[in-house]
Formats: C-alpha cells, structure tokens, sequence
C-alpha cells in the first residue's frame, strides 16, 4: 500500500513538472517553459538545458533563472565541459562554487543529445529526488528532440521560399545592395523578427571627428552630447567606419539613427569582429556603449544575432576574406537562437558574398578580355571554351571561323596588291633608258600603292589602340564648315572616274565651331565618303549633310545604291563583316572600316546609325548619321 502511495506521489509530481508538454501552449515555448517549471519544483535558483551539438560544441537551448548570479553565467556556462552523468551527478561548477549543481544526460533512445542542470542550495537530494530528476530528464530530452524536429520543419518550409527569390535576383544581376533588402526583409518575416540591419565596414583615413548625435544615457534621464573637436585638434588617422546600408524594421514607431558610426565606438561590433566567423548572440545583457544603445536600441530589442559577411561564413574551414560587415538581426523578447536558423541565415549571406565575388571577377574578366581582344585565334579559342556546351553557341563559333577565314583571305589580297603593284613599279624603273613621263608614272604608281599599304596597316593598328582603350584623346576647337568641305572635296576627287558621281554639301550659313578629336573626326568623314563613292550607283549624287542640334553635332552622309539586306544591316559595323553584296560585286575592302568609324564614334563620345529604304525599284537610298557632342569632358 505504501509503495503505491509512492508510486501515486512520484507520478503526480513528474506530470506537475512536465505539465507544459500536455499543455495547448506553443510549441517554439514548451522547452523554456519546461526549464522554469523544473526550477520552481525542485526550488531551483536557475535550470539550464544544454544541447550538444558536436563534439566540445555546446549551446544553452533554455534556461530559467531566478537570481541574477544565476542569470549572468548563462552565456558562459557552454565553455565549461559537463561530467558524464547516465545517473543525477553533482557538478562541482567553479562559477557556481557555492551551489549544489546537479546535472543528468538526456538522450534519444541511446544517444545523448544534451543534458539537464540544476543549481539549488538547501534541497536534499534522496534517492526519490534524484530519480524524479532522472525521469524528468527524459521528457525534456523529448521536448529538446520536439524542439529541432519543429525548427527543422520550419525551416524545410520557409527555406524554398528564401533561397528561391534571392537567387532568382541573383541571377537578374541585382545590385548587391538590393540583394541585401531582399534576403533581410524575407529573413525578419520568415522568422517573425522585428528588426534587420546589414552593416558594412570602411576603412578610411579621415579626420578623428564624427557627426554630432544626441545619445541616451543609461544612467539618468538627460542626454549626452558628443560635440567635434576643434580644427586644431584634429588628428589624421586610419579609422573604421561601420555603414549601415540597409534598414528592415517591422515595427511602427522606428526611431532615427544615424547612416554611420565609428567600429571603435561600438562593443557589440568589436565584439562579434573578434568573434567572426562565428554567429555572436547577445541577449540584452551585455556591456553596451551609447553609440550601440543609439543603433542597436537594445533596452527595446534585447535578443540580437551578428552573422559576420566575409569570403566564405563556414566556420568549419578559413575565411577567403577579412570580415566587410555583419547581417544583424534583432527581436523585441528574449530569443534563442537555433543552429539551424543560424546554418540558414549563413547559406543566405554565402550567397550574397559569392555573387559579390562574382560580381568583381566578373569585372575583372571583362577587363581582360577587352585587352586582348585584337589577338583573334585566341579570342575564338575562348569562344569554344565558353560556348560549346550548346548548338546556338557552336553556330556563333562556326560564324566567327567564316569571318576569321574571309578576313584573313581578305587581308591576305590588300596586302598582295600593292605590293605587287609596288614590284612591277620598281622593275620597270631598273630599265636603262625609261623616259622622264614614264619614270614619273611609276613612281606615281609607288607612292600610291605605298600609301594604300601604311594606310591599311594604320587602319589595324589604330583599331586595335580603339579595342584596348589606349587611343589617346586630342581635343582641339574646329570650324566645321571648311574643315567638313576640305574633307569632302579630297575624297571626291579619288573617286572613280567611271562612275561620275556629283558631291552636295549641306552646310550651315554660319560655320559652327566644336571642340573635339581631329584626326578622329577626319578619319570617319573620309572613311564613310569613300565608303559612299564604292558603293554609289553610277551618274549618282552624294549628298553630305551637317546640322547643330542643342549641343549635338550631326552629321549625315547618304547615296542611293543597291538596298543592304535586313541580315546585314544589323551587322553592318561588326569587325571582318562584309555584306553579301560588297562579296558579289567584287567591291575591294577588308571588312574593317565600318568598324573602325564606328569604333571612333564611340571614342568621341558619339552615336552612329545606318538605314536602307527603298526609292524605286532595286534602288535605296543608304544614310549613315553620326552625332557627337559639341564639347567632350574625356577623362
């Protein structure tokens, strides 16, 4: 009888302990409240449940405490290394030499996932008190395996969600700072947080000085001021500064803080900088200084977690980078942070920072290629290495072979010609007794075909200046007009007789003046004239038009000729292109001057644009406009 009385007793206490599991409370709160409720009955000053998550890797996973002493060594005691206890066994804790600490394992089924702490003083531990401990154990190592399965849950099903929409921004190319308002905002709903902060470090070398702010003083109800120090007292030094780059606040009343701060003025940043690659968790009690009270607010938002951004977040292997700031998020109640959250806000934030990576090896790469894209084997090899994976891209390959194959076909025969020309020239010259006529007609020839080669070897050489940016700009003030007319009229006069072509020039009554690049402008006035006249029907005008528009420059060249196809025309100034037509009418050209002129356009800050309609029957009139800016700021 008196066993089953015993029995009834144990029975009723262990349900009164654990009453908070059967309880229709919420399940994120049955673990803390399951702590409180072991402390109350067992008079406890504080119970900690302690979950082992690897090896020598602790966290509290709930915790009550009822005095302060208690309280303050919460967040200390996962560096101290619990006894194996299967059985109730006394701690001898040196943060709390003066308490009798028992502690027990819990476990699921034969593995011990953490175990349960108790610091009493003056409560008799009997054989029965010890085995109510032991049993209790086992419940809230239940409610501990509840507790990771439910965040677990949650985080299978928010995870989808989060990973979806900042990849898909990713893969948009999104700025990194809106990359950033994304992954924050999703993070503070998905976790129903009130607060998240994405912090940034700079470091610069500026004058020790800041902003003047009004910040709370923790100890009386006035404020403090931080006033700057006088010109005289100024000391140049190197400093870091911390910017707060985006702001997520679900809250209604959201106080003002200041855009930046100074690294040295706050302990919560120097503390988790110190702590990095590691999550720091602040729970409200922690040193804080005025500068982290003004932008932390922590008296409202105790519970705070610091992801630190840097190369690679896994703590498990080196950082590839030093920290560059912190992703900071903060509720409005105590909070216990879950590693599976934590693991989730990492993968979040390693997104981001490989997408910042690749956003600077991006930049890097265009760099390079943009160098060395004159050498064009390799530029094609390059091609196949990046696009082979599918047809469209081996058909973009298969093209730019054609074009390497005409250009060099192509270039081979400009460069043939005159020099052949240039030989026979100097053969006839060695023959004893040529006349004077003669002589002269061959050296004509020389020097023609002699200045058909440097200016074809010029035309490669400044493209290749143009490709890799290392065409120097020489701006100078010109007078339109004459120089446009001078420009025209030399062109002209080396157009084919056969064909008599007429030259119309449209100028302005009253010559405009711009500043620009000379030799650029020259070159494309003279390079899209001789273009015309090779293209220019017979017994056709060529009409040169220049107009001044707001503080545009337009000029416009147009002559009627045979209509460029709709394949072509959208190619027109691609390197090595030469339209169906210029092949089939054997029109000499190495595929180059087009793009060239449209190179220079650019050069000069310019825009150029082709078009080809229809007049009558197989005739179009083809107009070439290009508009440069009156004055240019080139830097």
């Amino acid at each position: 009888m008196q066993d089953t009385r015993e029995i009834d007793y144990f029975g009723q206490r262990i349900l009164q302990i654990v009453q908070p599991i059967a309880a229709g409370t919420d399940r994120r709160e049955v673990l803390a409240l399951l702590a409180q409720s072991v402390a109350n009955n067992f008079a406890a000053d504080g119970c900690w449940v302690l979950q082992y998550l690897s090896p020598g890797v602790v966290r509290v996973a709930a915790s009550a405490c009822v005095s302060h002493r208690t309280h303050s060594i919460s967040s200390q005691l996962p560096h101290y290394e619990p006894p194996t206890a299967a059985t109730p066994t006394q701690w001898k804790m040196p943060l709390l030499a003066d308490y009798q600490v028992m502690v027990v394992e819990t476990r699921d089924q034969e593995e011990v996932t953490g175990c349960l702490v108790l610091a009493t003083k003056g409560v008799e531990w009997y054989r029965e008190t010890k085995l109510v401990f032991q049993m209790v154990s086992e419940y809230v190592g239940a409610a501990l395996i509840e507790e990771d399965l439910q965040v677990q849950a949650q985080i299978s099903k928010i995870y989808p969600k989060l990973h979806y929409q900042l990849t898909q921004a990713i893969v948009e190319n999104q700025p990194i700072a809106r990359l950033f308002e994304i992954a924050v905002s999703d993070m503070v709903e998905a976790l129903e947080l009130k607060r998240g902060l994405v912090l940034t470090l700079k470091t610069s070398d500026l004058p020790k000085q800041h902003n003047t702010f009004q910040l709370p003083d923790a100890n009386n109800t006035s404020s403090t001021t931080i006033q700057p120090p006088s010109e005289s007292s100024l000391v140049r030094k190197t400093s870091t500064q911390v910017q707060i780059v985006t702001t997520i606040d679900s809250r209604k009343d959201r106080p003002t803080i200041p855009p930046t701060f100074l690294l040295e003025h706050s302990h919560l940043c120097q503390t988790a900088l110190a702590n990095a690659p590691k999550p720091t968790i602040f729970d409200g009690n922690d040193r804080t200084t005025s500068i982290d009270r003004l932008i932390f607010q922590d008296d409202r938002l105790p519970s705070i977690a610091m992801i630190p951004l840097m190369g690679a977040t896994n703590p498990d292997r080196p950082p590839a980078e030093a920290v560059w700031g912190w992703l900071v998020l903060q509720h409005d109640r105590s909070r216990r942070w879950h590693p599976v959250e934590l693991k989730l806000l990492q993968c979040q934030i390693y997104q981001i920072a490989l997408a910042r990576i690749q956003k600077r090896s991006l930049k890097q790469a265009r760099t390079a290629v943009a160098i060395r894209t004159s050498q064009v084997q390799t530029s094609l090899q390059l091609q196949v290495k990046l696009h082979e994976a599918g047809r469209k891209q081996m058909e973009k390959l298969r093209q730019a072979n054609e074009l390497k194959d005409e250009f060099i076909s192509t270039i081979g025969h400009e460069l043939r010609t005159p020099l052949t020309s240039m030989s026979l020239a100097i053969k006839m010259l060695r023959q004893s007794g040529i006349d004077p006529d003669r002589r002269q007609q061959y050296l004509d020839i020389l020097d023609e075909q002699c200045q058909r080669e440097i200016k074809l070897i010029n035309d490669l050489l400044k493209f290749q200046q143009l490709e890799s940016k290392q065409l120097e700009f020489r701006p100078q003030q010109i007078a339109l007009n004459p120089f446009i007319s001078e420009q025209a009229t030399f062109v002209a006069d080396r157009w084919l007789d056969s064909k008599s072509l007429e030259l119309s020039l449209h100028l302005p009554q009253v010559s405009p003046e711009i500043q620009t690049d000379a030799d650029s402008l020259k070159h494309i006035v003279e390079e899209l004239l001789i273009n015309a006249g090779k293209f220019a029907l017979p017994q056709t005008m060529v009409e040169v038009w220049l107009t001044i528009e707001s503080e545009r420059v337009i000029v416009l060249v147009s002559n009627l000729s045979k209509p460029i196809s709709s394949e072509d025309l959208p190619n027109l100034f691609d390197r090595f292109r030469r339209g169906a037509g210029a092949t089939k009418q054997a029109i000499a050209g190495t595929g180059l001057g087009l793009a060239l002129v449209k190179s220079m356009v650019d050069h000069m800050r310019g825009t150029i644009a082709v078009t080809s309609n229809l007049v009558e029957g197989g005739i179009a009139k083809t107009c070439f406009t290009v508009t440069i800016p009156t004055v240019i700021e080139y830097h």
